[in-house]
């Protein structure tokens, strides 16, 4: 009897919570799934609006278009590189920056209330404010150069395509690092400080330390932490384009697969085109998303089989 009725309550509870949260679930349909529905849509059309409104069912021809676009593999090369660097290495620089943050020294207070700086200018700001620092005629980069005596000519830094992806990866690593210290740094105040007094103590030095203590405690967030960096990394736009000027240059040397799909549906208004590119990148981020997770599961297994 008491078993029906704790059987009854669950199921109470569950319609209850269900009916909560169904006003939430329908506007997420509503905002997310009807868009990305019709993106699936119209990429098995012909969709170019500059051929007229005759958009004809052409099936994975889109798709096959896809494999064999020149311009899509050079954009995926460029935004592998992009990705690479903003990921590894601004998730690694921000897990330094965390652990010296998380030490106590005088200023620790002002230190972190000036992590936050990069975070709060937005994002077409922060590509106007680097595109200036590095202008070719009055920026400060080539300024400062010039007063060294390491260079006696201005230098174009954003008509080279190498230096213009550079920049690009320094400028989004210098905007999205903050938030990434901020999620690290509160990972590591949830370890308890007797943990690493007591490695002290058995004489463990620094980076046992960090491989045994600190990583397997904060693996949750650092999962996080990659996985939303690779989905930003793999959307990045404002930036590039304010950089670019809209064009994605020099030479499309900043026009990673985003910013193509960009260029794609709304300078050469093939809509059809660029939507099977959109649902490319959706499976694109699902895939990253799925390889951390595999990565940080097989992570935790390891421990528990090394631990047990």
């Amino acid at each position: 009897m008491a078993g029906t009725l704790v059987e009854k309550s669950r199921k109470r509870d569950l319609r209850f919570g269900l009916m909560l949260t169904a006003p939430s679930v329908i506007i997420i349909l509503m905002l997310l799934g009807y868009p990305m529905g019709y993106a699936i849509f119209m990429s098995f059309h012909q969709w170019n609006d500059k051929l007229g409104a005759d958009h004809q069912f052409i099936g994975l021809n889109n798709y096959g278009q896809l494999i064999t676009d020149p311009a899509v593999w050079a954009a995926m090369e460029r935004t592998a590189y992009f990705s690479v660097i903003t990921v590894v290495g601004g998730v690694a620089l921000a897990v330094i920056i965390a652990i010296l943050l998380n030490r106590k020294f005088r200023g620790r207070t002002l230190a972190r209330v000036l992590l936050l700086v990069p975070w709060a200018v937005p994002p077409v700001v922060n590509g106007i404010m680097w595109k200036l620092i590095f202008d070719g005629s009055v920026g400060i980069v080539n300024t400062i150069l010039r007063s060294l005596g390491l260079i006696k000519e201005n230098i174009q830094w954003l008509a080279d395509p190498t230096a213009a992806m550079n920049i690009l990866i320094f400028a989004e690593t210098w905007k999205l690092l903050p938030f990434l210290c901020l999620l690290m740094l509160a990972a590591l105040q949830g370890i308890p400080e007797s943990i690493y007094r007591a490695a002290a103590i058995d004489g463990a030095d620094a980076w046992n330390t960090f491989w045994r203590i600190t990583l397997p405690n904060i693996r949750g967030p650092l999962m996080f932490a990659l996985i939303v960096q690779s989905m930003w990394s793999l959307k990045v736009f404002d930036t590039i384009y304010v950089l670019s000027g809209g064009s994605g240059g020099p030479v499309s040397g900043t026009t990673t697969i985003n910013f193509l799909d960009y260029i794609t549906t709304f300078s050469n208004l093939d809509r059809g085109y660029g939507s099977a590119m959109a649902v490319g990148i959706m499976l694109l981020v699902l895939i990253v998303s799925a390889f951390w997770i595999f990565v940080f599961g097989g992570f935790s297994r390891k421990r528990r089989e090394a631990n047990g």
